[in-house]
């Protein structure tokens, strides 16, 4: 039987015996219904994990204890990254979820041009900050201990300055060459996508001038959140990590 993930960053610091916040403890008691004596796997997020028993456990807060000795695994040796557009708020947070389950290892977020109409008022910080808990909750899942590294900034031309010598794709439906992955040479990627209409003449002329590779990745024309796990799945598939 497959023991349950719950994530805490205290997992691998010195003391044995911790606590976890109110979020977790609620997940522990209400959704897992674990118990006193149960035990449980939780992970950090930056790669250590380890079998914990529960000393005591509410609604509000729960403590733990070390059980086993600290596992740490090593830190991917592919970069998978994702500078993203704020979409329609379901369709976003399904998308990272399963970006996450893929294998995604960074994210920037941008407010793009043609914002969806449905959010372009809201408060994108409150959806980026929901994001969060998706994140987590796709890795106690998939079984991964490391969090992608996630950040949010307000135009696409500051999520390119973001950028390091990662080879960077942009995925456009008019764009003229058509995408082969046989072609990728480079284990450091990432790779742009547009919202729901796409992407403005000032953000296409911006990345032109980047000298980014555009691409066409099908003849079908995408929703926002299908092209990014297309793209993943066959990058991953790429590093034979599927």
């Amino acid at each position: 039987m497959r023991i349950h993930r719950i994530y805490c960053k205290s997992v691998s610091e010195t003391n044995s015996v911790f606590k976890i916040d109110q979020a977790q403890s609620l997940h522990l008691t209400k959704v897992l219904r674990l118990a006193v004596n149960d035990e449980v796997e939780v992970f950090d997020g930056h790669g250590s994990s380890a079998i914990c028993k529960i000393l005591e456990s509410n609604r509000s807060s729960a403590s733990l204890q070390r059980v086993s000795d600290i596992k740490i695994d090593e830190p991917p040796t592919n970069r998978l990254g994702f500078i993203l557009p704020f979409i329609k708020k379901e369709n976003f947070h399904f998308m990272i979820q399963k970006l996450c389950e893929i294998g995604a290892t960074e994210f920037i977020f941008y407010k793009p041009d043609l914002i969806d109409q449905s959010i372009a008022k809201k408060d994108l910080s409150k959806i980026y900050s929901k994001s969060e808990e998706v994140i987590i909750s796709a890795c106690k899942q998939c079984g991964t201990n490391f969090l992608p590294i996630t950040s949010f900034v307000s135009s696409l031309s500051d999520a390119t300055k973001k950028l390091d010598q990662s080879t960077t794709y942009v995925f456009d439906v008019e764009a003229n060459d058509n995408f082969d992955v046989s072609l990728v040479e480079s284990n450091n990627i990432f790779v742009i996508t547009g919202a729901e209409s796409g992407f403005s003449e000032s953000e296409i002329n911006h990345m032109y001038e980047k000298d980014f590779s555009f691409k066409l990745l099908s003849k079908n024309i995408l929703r926002a959140e299908t092209a990014p796990l297309v793209i993943a799945s066959l990058f991953q598939n790429h590093f034979d990590k599927i």
